[in-house]
Formats: C-alpha cells, sequence, structure tokens
C-alpha cells in the first residue's frame, strides 16, 4: 500500500551532460503534475506526463529538471555579436571623449576586457534521441526512488491504522456489555418518572409494555453487529492491500453512520463514553486514508 507523499531523484547521461529530475508528491484528490523544464528539455513535457500516468495513481507530483554540463573545463570563445556591440560602444564613447578634450583616445585590448560577457562557453549540441533517452532514465530513476519512499510512508500508515482498528474494536466489546444493561436502566427511570407523576403505582403489564417499546428503541445490537462487520472488512482490505482507498472510503462511511446511531439510541453514559471514543477513531482514519495512494 503506498502513501501519496514521497520524493525521489534520478540521473541521465547524455555525451558530458546530465539530466538531473526530482519528484515531489503530496496528497491530491487525483494526479495533478505540475513540471519545471529547461527548454531543451519542454518538447517532452508530454511523454514526462504520459509516464507519470502510467506510474502514479494519485497526488500532486512536483517534477524538477535540471540540465548541466560534467566539464567545467569546456571551451570558450569570443561571442561575435557581443564583441561588435562593445567595439561600437567603446568607440562612441572615445570620439564623445576626444570631443570634450580634443585629446586623441587609444582603444586598447584592456577596454575589451573589461566588458562583460564577452567569451561564451562553447556548448555541445545535444542530440535530440539521446537527450530524450537520458531524460527518461532519470525519470524512471527518480519515480523508482519515488515510489520506495511511499511504500515505506505506506506501511507506516497502514500500521497506524491496524492500532487504531484494534482499539476500535475493544471500544466495540465494551459497548456490547454494556448494552443489555440499557433496558433495565430504562425501567428504573421510566418507574422513577411514573412514580413522581402518578399516586397509584402503574400496573405491572403495562409498564412492561412501555418498557419493552422504548427498550426496542433504543436497542443497539444491530448496529454492533454492523460495525463489527465493517472493521473486519476494514482490516481484510488492508491485508489485500495496493489501491484499496476508496473502498476503505466507502467502509468508513457506514462506520461513521453505525456509531453515530448508537450515540443517538442510548444515554447510559458508559456507553455514551465508549461512542465518543469510537468517534475519534473513526474520524482519525478518515483523516489517514487521504493520505494513501
Amino acid at each position: 500500500m503506498l502513501s501519496m507523499t514521497g520524493f525521489g531523484s534520478g540521473e541521465g547521461r547524455c555525451g558530458r551532460w546530465t539530466v538531473t529530475v526530482e519528484l515531489r508528491s503530496v496528497n491530491h484528490r487525483f494526479l495533478d503534475v505540475a513540471l519545471k523544464l529547461p527548454g531543451q528539455v519542454a518538447p517532452y513535457e508530454i511523454d514526462i506526463r504520459n509516464f507519470l500516468k502510467d506510474n502514479v495513481a494519485r497526488g500532486r507530483v512536483s517534477v524538477a529538471v535540471l540540465l548541466q554540463t560534467q566539464d567545467a573545463t569546456a571551451a570558450a570563445g569570443l561571442d561575435p555579436a557581443r564583441l561588435e556591440m562593445a567595439l561600437a560602444m567603446i568607440k562612441a564613447a572615445a570620439a564623445r571623449i576626444e570631443q570634450e578634450t580634443h585629446k586623441l583616445q587609444e582603444i586598447t585590448l584592456d577596454h575589451l576586457l573589461a566588458v562583460p560577457e564577452l567569451f561564451r562557453a562553447e556548448e555541445q549540441e545535444l542530440d535530440p534521441a539521446d537527450l530524450q533517452q537520458a531524460l527518461m532514465d532519470a525519470l524512471a530513476a527518480a519515480c523508482r526512488g519515488l515510489q520506495t519512499m511511499k511504500e515505506k510512508e505506506g506501511a507506516a500508515l497502514v500500521a497506524e491504522m491496524r492500532q487504531r482498528l484494534r482499539t476500535l474494536q475493544a471500544q466495540l466489546a465494551q459497548v456490547k456489555v454494556l448494552a443489555p444493561q440499557a433496558a433495565e436502566e430504562i425501567r428504573v427511570r421510566l418507574e422513577e418518572r411514573l412514580a413522581k407523576l402518578l399516586s397509584e403505582p402503574l400496573e405491572p403489564q403495562r409498564l412492561a409494555q412501555e418498557v419493552a417499546i422504548l427498550a426496542d428503541k433504543a436497542n443497539i445490537n444491530e448496529e454492533c453487529e454492523r460495525l463489527g462487520v465493517h472493521i473486519e472488512a476494514f482490516l481484510a482490505t488492508l491485508d489485500e492491500g495496493g489501491q484499496v482507498a476508496k473502498r476503505i472510503n466507502f467502509l468508513l462511511q457506514e462506520m461513521h453512520r453505525e456509531v453515530n446511531t448508537m450515540g443517538s439510541k442510548t444515554n447510559i453514559m458508559a456507553i455514551t463514553t465508549a461512542v465518543i471514543g469510537m468517534k475519534d477513531e473513526v474520524e482519525s482514519l478518515r483523516e489517514q486514508i487521504q493520505n494513501l495512494e
């Protein structure tokens, strides 16, 4: 099972050039890819998107590509356009000074060397096919790293969800033990209320009927059974693994409904306390499942 959070990087070689790809993934309902590409790599945007579509189910994935040369001592040469522009500027400046001072100005090499970016490195031309292959190699390596981290994060999430499910099972077992006491507590409370309102005791048969009606309304046995089934289905789904977030989301909706119904049916403090605890666990599970791919 995979988390949607992760990072991976990879490199590919193209002559004396290195292509570096970094992938960062965070939670998102669908697959959303954001690209940051140098100009030479921009033509391969569709290839990158298709690769990620085939290898990542969902999440917001940021892709950063860096293209750099491996040879720091690359040959350098004059930039002809820059040289012509520099000479024109220096000649114009010398002419203006001569006009103002009436003194001949000599143009030297030092003047030219003071011009920034007069020299440029001679870049090796990149073969499109080689560049594309290097890019895809780097992307594949980055994706493997991303998947490894997502698997690690996913395993931690699953372990925590299992722990919360065990806590939920323990709370449910407590509620099942307390549930039969509901009818007796309803009978006692009803007798106390009627004793305050009536001068004469209510007939036992009539009292039993009223208690039975109220006890049936407060019966949470079915909710307990269904919640237990949903928990087991949740655990089985975790054992199955894979992309199961949608299925688990459905189970959590049903679990939330059963727990809410339990809380609305009974006023017994011990059961209410356990129900509040179960609500907290279900809400925590709903938050955690949002991190799973």
